[in-house]
């Protein structure tokens, strides 16, 4: 009779449970194939799809299923998308580098329940054209919320320009309502209120029609939230205020449009100079509110500010400074 040793019973007790339990590991779990992306034409929502790996189990409960990553050139890091479908659309910037990978996972009892993921992978990267952008500082501004201008600056006089918009709601991509013209030459397209909506991502394409110059389309995607313009504020004060000392009470008010007074944030300049005109000292103080109280200046200085606005955090990730207002003076004469 054939004698065993406690080693070589634990050796054989753990390979019958490897061949038995765990069909399939990080080595024979193939990579899916086939991997294509299409353009539809929605300014970078792409479609991207694939195969089942070869031999993959037709065991319900072990289903291949798929481990989807692409660079976010929005968020500038990998993002990652685990899905049981074979296909899956995804939102790029069409103007840089774009790299797909897709890796099979596997999960259930051919893996003791252990989700084991492919070593190899299928992979798709695909570089923009080495061409010149077509257009320059290419940009929106949403005006006091009333309507919003796309504009460019011209690298080619000769050619023709032309924006495109696309918007999950849009349906099929849509050519510039309305172009801004300079000198005789398209250099924007305007947007009334209502025709680009506010919060979702709006993507945008700006190409050529010259057959002489060979260039690349400009692409921009964007919130228009996020590029709120207010208009400029046109009254200010100045009023001298006792409390336990005399001080200068400055105020202002919103500006016109349709922005909402709460989601403003301002910017005070403000300083004082000599009565003989030197250069005043600036200071800059950042508020929610539309009044500031600043100390008396002494009767041989002037006293001088103006404000401006923006959109603040709680309303926008971003905002854009309006213009601004007019210097309002106090001067020691009027005490």
């Amino acid at each position: 009779m054939e004698r065993y040793t406690w080693s070589s019973l634990l050796l054989l007790f753990f390979q019958l449970q490897s061949s038995s339990s765990l069909v399939y590991n990080t080595h024979t779990l193939e990579a899916p194939h086939d991997l294509d992306i299409t353009d539809p034409g929605y300014l970078g929502l792409l479609l991207v799809k694939w195969s089942a790996p070869y031999g993959a189990l037709m065991d319900p409960a072990c289903r291949v299923r798929f481990y989807l990553t692409y660079f976010n050139t929005f968020l500038n890091r990998w993002s990652v998308i685990r899905t049981p479908s074979t296909s899956h659309r995804i939102q790029v910037d069409l103007s840089k580098e774009l790299k797909v990978r897709v890796h099979s996972l596997l999960n259930g009892p051919c893996t003791k329940y252990t989700e084991v993921k492919s070593t190899r992978y299928a992979e798709v990267v695909r570089s923009p054209g080495r061409g010149s952008a077509v257009v320059q500082r290419l940009g929106c501004v949403f005006h006091r919320m009333e309507y919003t201008n796309c504009t460019w600056e011209q690298a080619n006089h000769t050619s023709l320009h032309r924006l495109y918009y696309w918007y999950v709601d849009s349906g099929a991509t849509q050519e510039c309502p309305e172009y801004i013209f300079h000198d005789g030459v398209r250099r924007g397209c305007r947007f009334t209120r209502g025709q680009l909506p506010v919060s979702s991502l709006v993507s945008i394409c700006v190409n050529s029609s010259s057959p002489t110059r060979a260039s690349e389309p400009a692409y921009l995607y964007l919130k228009i939230h996020n590029h709120v313009k207010p208009a400029a504020t046109e009254e200010l004060s100045l009023k001298v205020v006792s409390d336990v000392e005399p001080r200068l009470q400055l105020e202002w008010t919103q500006p016109v449009g349709r922005v909402p007074g709460h989601c403003l944030q301002w910017e005070v300049e403000h300083g004082s100079d000599r009565s003989n005109g030197s250069q005043p000292r600036k200071k800059w103080t950042v508020t929610t509110e539309t009044s500031l109280r600043m100390p008396l200046p002494s009767d041989t200085e002037r006293f001088c500010y103006r404000v401006r606005s923006k959109l603040a955090d709680c309303c926008a990730n971003h905002g854009i400074w309006s213009d601004w207002s007019h210097w309002e003076y106090y001067l020691p004469a009027k005490r």
